[in-house]
């Protein structure tokens, strides 16, 4: 059984590895126009690997307003990029480059103008990883009939580390019984190699009124973590923790440090994509008051490990629907079976040997 799955998955491979050069990426996008950011949009980006240190970004169906007019320019293709992978593991690119708007993509009170749209001063800088991208473009228009500045941000610059994850979930805090409104916040956990995690919940904060009271950072090392028949991790933690200063901007005092070592209760659950904690602070004695943590919902989707499409089976479709999420590069985490953070051979490796077990 073993053998022919093995001898299955390779003649796959040998089908997808022409595949690998493109990745797909949709993130959110804020276009800026002298000053003045319109609404988030959601955009699509394609990158292609040259397989020479260079890249080809490939912004989809971009729109901008000048002069009053919005300008449906299609596609924004900015050709050989150099690409440099650092030691954090992301792959930094950077370009001055110039850029036409097309002809035919201009209003007619705009086509007399055309000549005006050609070969605009554009600087592209961005980084990516498997499954995320961050980019800035700024364009420039500057002659003596029309001045403009067009400066566009796709996605943000918050990577999780190599090994770990950001997970962003809505916060609540219930102090003394009064509970505050959902807040999305980030939470860090990283997987060490001995198979505990660090969790961190950077800069929390006591909000009421309208005025903020900084608490500070919630870290946790070396948490041991178990495995549920549902796929979830399980973690918890009963004890004292000193939590360290924060640095969120217009925060000053961090009252964590001040208090020095305070019981703390924290239970958590996680899945490839979505985070659970609670946690109990004890300042009864501190500040009188008891502090209640909820990250996130406890409305996991239960699931076979392996069940990539979700119906059910762990089976060579299964497989199929990783190397199509490798071929599409958009890194889904229900095809990160071996949780290591990226979508690859190895979990399509995991697959078969699921299957063969």
């Amino acid at each position: 059984m073993k053998k022919t799955l093995l001898t299955f998955f390779c003649a796959l491979t040998a089908l997808f590895a022409a595949a690998q050069t493109q990745k797909n990426y949709t993130e959110p996008m804020i276009v800026t126009v002298d000053g003045t950011a319109a609404e988030p949009t959601q955009c699509n980006v394609t990158i292609i690997d040259n397989g020479n240190n260079t890249i080809n970004f490939v912004l989809r169906d971009f729109a901008f307003v000048v002069a009053g007019q919005q300008l449906n320019v299609g596609d924004v293709n900015i050709q050989d990029v150099p690409a440099v992978q650092g030691e954090d593991g992301l792959t930094s690119f950077s370009a001055n480059a110039a850029y036409t708007v097309p002809a035919d993509k201009l209003p007619a009170e705009l086509q007399p103008m055309a000549p005006l749209f050609q070969n605009l001063p554009l600087l592209l800088q961005g980084k990516m990883s498997d499954s995320k991208l961050y980019a800035t473009l700024n364009i420039t228009i500057d002659n003596p009939y029309l001045k403009q500045s067009i400066s566009v941000q796709v996605g943000n610059d918050k990577f999780p580390p190599a090994n770990g994850r950001i997970y962003t979930e809505p916060l609540v805090v219930t102090v003394n019984d009064v509970s505050t409104e959902p807040q999305n916040t980030d939470v860090t956990v990283i997987f060490n190699a001995d198979g505990t995690i660090n969790f961190e919940l950077k800069n929390f904060v006591l909000s009421a009124d309208g005025d903020d009271m900084g608490v500070g950072n919630i870290a946790l090392e070396n948490l041991a973590v178990t495995e549920t028949e549902g796929g979830l991790k399980t973690f918890a933690y009963d004890g004292p923790l000193v939590i360290t200063e924060g640095d969120k901007e217009g925060i000053d005092t961090w009252i964590g440090p001040i208090l020095g070592e305070i019981p703390l209760v924290l239970v958590g659950k996680m899945s490839d994509d979505k985070l659970y904690v609670t946690i109990d602070i004890d300042m009864q004695e501190a500040i009188g008051q008891i502090i209640y943590v909820q990250v996130g919902t406890d409305d996991f989707a239960v699931s076979k490990k392996g069940d990539t499409n979700g119906d059910g089976n762990v089976d060579i479709a299964d497989v199929v629907t990783v190397l199509n999420v490798m071929a599409e590069g958009t890194n889904e985490a229900a095809a990160d079976i071996n949780g290591d953070g990226s979508v690859d051979i190895a979990d399509c490796v995991t697959v078969l040997n699921i299957m063969a077990e």
